[in-house]
This record gives C-alpha cells, sequence and structure tokens, in this order.
C-alpha cells in the first residue's frame, strides 16, 4: 500500500513538472506604462530552422520600439507647440511630421517567449532618459553644423573648402536625423541654402570662346577655354542647347555641333560626381543649387567649294545650300567634286533624248584632304523630247531628284551635327 502511494504521487509530480508555461499577457498587446516612463516594442517571427527567426523578431522589435519613440516625441512636440503663442513658426511646424529613422540606444530586452508557431521579443526604452540624451546630443550636432555652416559663407577660404565644409554639415545633419526632426528642419534648411547661396556668389568661369567661325558639322574648327582655380576639387559639368560639348583639360570640347546655328552652353555643378558620405546630402545639394554659367556660340554653316559643269552649278548650288554656304574661292572648309557628264541624241523621228550622270565625293580642306564621302553608284536623268531644250531641263530635273532624294542627305549624315 506505501509503496502505491509513492507512485501516485511521482506520477502526480511527473505530470505538473511537464505542464506547460502559460503564455506572458504581452504578447496580445505590448504594456503601456501608466507614468510614461518606459515606451516598448514588439515583435515576433515564425520559428523556422532554417531562418535566424530570432533575429527576426529582434529587430521587429526594435523597429516598433523606434516607432513608438517617434510618435511620443510628436506627441510631446504638438503639445509644447499648442502652449506656444509664437504664432507663424508654431502653426507651421505642427504641420509637417517627423519621418526621420531614430538611432535607439540604451534599450533594453524585457523577456522572450515561444509557442509552437511563433517566437516573440519584448523591449523597453526608458523614454524620458532617452529624450535627455537625445536633445543634449542633438544640440552638440547642430553647434558643430552651425559652425560648418559659417566655415561655407565664410568668403576668405576658396570655394573648394568652402564646398567641403557645406557638405560636412549636411552630412552631419543626417548622420543625426536632424532633417526628419521639426524642432531643427527649418532652420537647416534655411542655414544651409544661406551658405550656398554665398558660395555661389562667389563662383566665377572664365569663358573664353574663339575669334574666329566655327562651323556647323565640323566640330573640330570649334576651340574655346575654360579657366576656374581649384576646377579639380568642384565638380562642374557642361550641357548646351544643341550638339554634345565636354571639358577637356582647361579646353572645351565640341563633339557634335548640332543643328543649330545658335547653342547656349551652360555650365553647373555636377553633383552626380561629387563625393558625399551621404546620397541624401548629394540629392540636397542638387535640388537647391541654383547656380549656372553661360555663353552663346554662333555656328555658320559650313562652306564648301563645288566643282561641277557649269550646266549644273545653278541647280546644285541651290539644293546644297539648304546645309552649306557654296562659295567660289579656294577658303571652304569643305570640298565637293564631281563628274557629271551630259549625253544627247536625236533619232530619225527628230525626236531627242538627254541622259545626265554623275557621282560626286566630299573632302575636308585643310593641311591634308580627307575623303569624307563619296557616292557607291551612279545617279542619273533621262528625258526624250521633240524639243531638246526640253529634253535637257526634264533630264536635269530628274537627275537633281534623284541628287536631292539619295546624295544630299547622305552628304549631312557625314558631317558631325
Amino acid at each position: 500500500m506505501k509503496n502505491l502511494w509513492i507512485l501516485f504521487i511521482t506520477v502526480l509530480l511527473w505530470g505538473c513538472g511537464t505542464k506547460k508555461n502559460a503564455p506572458p499577457s504581452w504578447i496580445a498587446g505590448k504594456p503601456i506604462d501608466p507614468n510614461g516612463v518606459f515606451v516598448y516594442g514588439l515583435g515576433n517571427s515564425f520559428i523556422n530552422p532554417n531562418v535566424l527567426y530570432q533575429q527576426a523578431a529582434r529587430s521587429n522589435a526594435l523597429a516598433d520600439l523606434a516607432q513608438e519613440v517617434q510618435s511620443e516625441i510628436y506627441d510631446e512636440t504638438k503639445l509644447l507647440q499648442k502652449e506656444d503663442a509664437t504664432g507663424f513658426n508654431s502653426a507651421f511646424e505642427s504641420n509637417t511630421t517627423s519621418t526621420s529613422a531614430l538611432r535607439l540606444e540604451d534599450y533594453e530586452l524585457v523577456e522572450s517567449y515561444a509557442d509552437e508557431i511563433r517566437f516573440y521579443t519584448l523591449y523597453r526604452l526608458d523614454l524620458q532618459a532617452f529624450l535627455r540624451k537625445k536633445a543634449l546630443q542633438d544640440a552638440e550636432a547642430m553647434d558643430w553644423i552651425n559652425e560648418k555652416f559659417i566655415e561655407a559663407k565664410d568668403v576668405r577660404l576658396s570655394a573648394p573648402i568652402r564646398l567641403s565644409a557645406l557638405a560636412d554639415g549636411l552630412d552631419k545633419a543626417h548622420d543625426f536625423q536632424l532633417f526628419g526632426d521639426i524642432k531643427f528642419r527649418t532652420k537647416l534648411n534655411a542655414s544651409a541654402t544661406e551658405a550656398l547661396r554665398k558660395l555661389e556668389e562667389s563662383m566665377a568661369i572664365a569663358l573664353l570662346l574663339p575669334e574666329e567661325l566655327a562651323y556647323l558639322g565640323l566640330p573640330a574648327t570649334f576651340q574655346a577655354q575654360w579657366q576656374y582655380m581649384g576646377r579639380d576639387q568642384i565638380p562642374l559639368t557642361i550641357q548646351s542647347s544643341s550638339g554634345k560639348f565636354i571639358f577637356n583639360e582647361e579646353h572645351i570640347q565640341c563633339l557634335h555641333t548640332g543643328n543649330e546655328p545658335v547653342v547656349q552652353l551652360t555650365i553647373t555643378w555636377d553633383w552626380d560626381t561629387f563625393q558625399s558620405s551621404h546620397l541624401a546630402t548629394k540629392s540636397w545639394l542638387k535640388n537647391k543649387s541654383r547656380w549656372s554659367q553661360g555663353a552663346l556660340v554662333n555656328f555658320q554653316k559650313p562652306t564648301l567649294q563645288l566643282s561641277c559643269p557649269d550646266e549644273m552649278k545653278a541647280s546644285l548650288t541651290e539644293s546644297l545650300s539648304q546645309y552649306f554656304a557654296v562659295l567660289t574661292e579656294e577658303d571652304a572648309k569643305l570640298g565637293l567634286e564631281s563628274r557629271i557628264d551630259l549625253f544627247s541624241e536625236t533619232s530619225s523621228q527628230g525626236t531627242h533624248k538627254v541622259i545626265v550622270e554623275g557621282t560626286f565625293v566630299m573632302t575636308a580642306i585643310g593641311e591634308y584632304v580627307d575623303v569624307l564621302w563619296k557616292s557607291s553608284n551612279t545617279i542619273e536623268g533621262t528625258a526624250i523630247s521633240s524639243s531638246k531644250e526640253r529634253a535637257m531641263q526634264s533630264a536635269k530635273n530628274a537627275f537633281m531628284e534623284d541628287f536631292n532624294y539619295f546624295v544630299l542627305p547622305q552628304l549631312h549624315r557625314s558631317l558631325d551635327y
């Protein structure tokens, strides 16, 4: 009997020992501190041995805690603004929400719990201590940032040093997420913009445009210089209203002239290549920058010396004048040589047949003669008429139709427009 009683007690104790712990109440809803001292963050993740589910739950809990802290900061700010009677600033800031990702420090793990499906984690943070520490850190950061902005406004310093100081201040502001804080955002934008404008006022570029003529389709005839001290440290780029222009050491190089006779060249900051610790800093500078400097370049039609039979000169000159300035002297930049033959025959019935056919070669006239284009096929015009004059005119018209359709566009495309 005594042995049976001992067995009963053992089974009872074993059953109690295997009984599962009751789940904590916080997994159904995170705690709320009535005294407002602590804020909590709750996170969970599905249990999966193939992934770091515990780390995922902790990350979710910290994200929830950061959102809770951010909400508390904004609520407190709104309350202070309601008590503040400064008018416009309060009304302006109260309509501006914070979107920054807070840097949490000194948080602590309260408890973790797992059931058959999920793993839960609960964090908490002493909100008042966090706010006091954050206020001190933000104030120190703002003092440092203001010193950098003052340095950026100092006209006694070089432009590269001032730009570096401005970028350092903006990087620090983004380090501390101050642009997302409604207490600092307005002042930061105003101070940084003022520093940028002061820097832009002192920027000057010397554009030395050529005195000789520049010709459309002939980039080699365009040479310009630009001068600026410290340009290796100031990222600049050049843009054009037509064509393609680039910086090449101290020269502006024309890669393509474009079709427009008047081209606006504009030099601006090249923020895409600017070195910065934060993409947000580069984006801010790119959006706020207003500085540019430019000049107008006047292009002429490329000059062309035409070599052809007298019978075709007037028609060819009229057609070529769409894209070229046709000259008779030898100072032209281009040459167009033609081999045109005119054949006519009269039948026994008195009708006249006229054939005009030819090929063309366009060259660049310089120290060396370079062939830019030559026709691979012969073009021709043929006409038959009882009048020899009408046959000749009709054949020339047919020849010019083929010239305008086949040859002229290829002459235009052979140039670097």
